[in-house]
């Protein structure tokens, strides 16, 4: 099979060769021809479109025949669930399987998704919900908080918050609708928001 490599690291300190060294390894015993490696240092948060190296892969994919995309974990793609979700199903649409080191499994098996990948994306994505839960709790604990010392006032009374605002605070909800094709509920699985609120940034989007 014709495969390419995307190894990742953080920060200018650490160093992606072991990645790709033993991604290239696998390749060999499996009998994978490695047509290219992409390589990049730069933080996971930072947005997929924004990294250089993640963008040229993209553009590679569109226009040379692969059949497998590997990665030594499933984090190298990134820290943003949406960005992680997305790539593997532009991944699938293309008929290409993304092969996860950290699980020795493809997500592709012979056009086929692979049941223990649709699993472990789907607690990729509730450990995005709890994740964003967890803030919101935090979130919640500090107001409390400054309530107590006198700082947090909340929002003056009859102030009406505007729907670039309301879009702003929900970002992770407009990325998703910008970027993928999922349900109105699925979105509010993902982000942990409720559907209704999921619904009212799509329709002041629509406007």
């Amino acid at each position: 099979m014709e495969v390419i490599i995307y190894s990742r690291v953080s920060s200018l300190s650490q160093q992606y060769e072991r990645q790709s060294i033993n991604l290239n390894i696998v390749a060999q015993e499996k009998g994978w021809h490695v047509r290219r490696t992409f390589q990049e240092k730069i933080s996971g948060t930072i947005k997929s479109e924004s990294r250089n190296e993640f963008k040229a892969l993209l553009d590679y994919i569109d226009k040379t025949p692969i059949q497998v995309v590997m990665v030594s974990e499933i984090s190298r793609l990134g820290r943003r669930v949406v960005d992680v979700l997305n790539f593997v199903e532009l991944l699938h649409e293309k008929g290409i399987a993304l092969y996860i080191q950290q699980f020795n499994l493809l997500t592709l098996e012979n056009g086929q998704e692979n049941p223990i990948a649709k699993m472990l994306l789907q607690m990729l994505s509730i450990g995005a919900e709890m994740e964003n839960n967890q803030r919101k709790i935090r979130q919640l604990e500090g107001i409390k908080l400054a309530k107590l010392k006198s700082v947090y006032k909340g929002r003056i009374k009859g102030a009406r918050i505007t729907p670039a605002s309301l879009i702003n605070k929900y970002q992770n909800i407009s990325d998703l609708l910008d970027k993928s094709d999922l349900s109105v509920r699925r979105i509010a699985g993902i982000t942990g928001h409720s559907v209704n609120t999921v619904r009212r940034i799509k329709q002041l989007k629509e406007i």
